[in-house]
């Protein structure tokens, strides 16, 4: 078996489908189909039912899914082993896209000018998924709120976000809520108060972005519940009004998580002590 075809198995399961492995891994559709159906003549097993439009994996499929991960992520610690005893190496951090843009500029700007060995690459995704993405070896680390507890992974708080209720300044506003896509730690936090304060009769509004939401509550739209650090700074910052949180949290702990054993964890904590508060 090849790491390609591995890859390329892996990438159909994660991504659901044939369409999303291509887009995935910037090919065609027919060379990911080429690739499983040479892969399931070498094993001389079949490793997806088409269900209705959806592929399942048979039982054989999850077997070889379990193997590839850990193929795979082998594969990545022995390039990180190599790179990093070469002195350069690539660090893949994750993180949600407001955290990109409010709290990493100045950290990066400080590793790249007293750590240059360490490349970082950036992607952005919901903090549920970033927790998948870390165990499934997609980033090397990712920052997000409230981290889960898990066996494999490490989690090194960086600092404490001030959680507050945004309002429009003038006070009027639609008794509807603006919180972001599911998976979000800041969306949990403001649909627990939304029920805690006897407000859950109250339209939910979804939208995929810090900015959008608080444009809309500059407009009179809503509210939202959301890190202080978000709306200090913005560009709707003179135009809303921040208040305490009268219900549930009052803070969500930030926190770098990695797998147990990575072999870049000294890059990784010197990325989060760069953060630190």
């Amino acid at each position: 078996m090849e790491i390609l075809t591995l890859k390329t198995f892996k990438a159909v399961v994660d991504e659901g489908g044939i369409k999303g492995a291509a887009d995935k891994l910037h090919t065609v559709q027919s060379n990911i189909t080429n690739r499983i159906k040479k892969l399931e003549r070498e094993l001389d097993t079949k490793l997806f039912n088409l269900i209705g439009r959806k592929l399942q994996l048979t039982p054989s499929g999850q077997n070889l899914y379990e193997y590839a991960n850990q193929i795979i992520q082998l594969e990545c610690k022995a390039i990180s082993a190599i790179l990093h005893d070469k002195g350069s190496y690539e660090l893949r951090v994750g993180m949600p896209e407001t955290f990109a843009a409010v709290h990493m500029p100045l950290a990066l700007k400080n590793l790249k000018k007293n750590h240059a060995e360490i490349r970082t690459k950036i992607h952005t995704d919901t903090s549920d998924r970033l927790v998948a993405a870390v165990l499934n070896n997609k980033v090397d680390c990712a920052a997000l709120g409230n981290a889960p507890k898990h066996k494999n992974l490490i989690a090194f708080p960086i600092f404490q976000e001030e959680l507050v209720v945004v309002t429009p300044i003038e006070g009027d506003y639609d008794t509807v809520l603006f919180v972001r896509d599911e998976g979000c730690g800041y969306r949990n936090c403001a649909i627990f108060w939304q029920q805690e304060a006897g407000r859950e009769n109250e339209e939910v509004m979804v939208m995929s972005s810090a900015d959008g939401i608080l444009g809309c509550i500059s407009a009179g739209l809503g509210y939202t519940i959301i890190g202080k650090s978000m709306v200090v700074g913005s560009r709707y910052e003179e135009s809303l009004a921040m208040h305490p949180v009268s219900y549930g949290p009052k803070h969500i702990k930030v926190s770098f998580i990695y797998l147990k054993g990575s072999l870049l964890e000294s890059g990784i904590l010197t990325l989060a002590k760069l953060l630190t508060k």
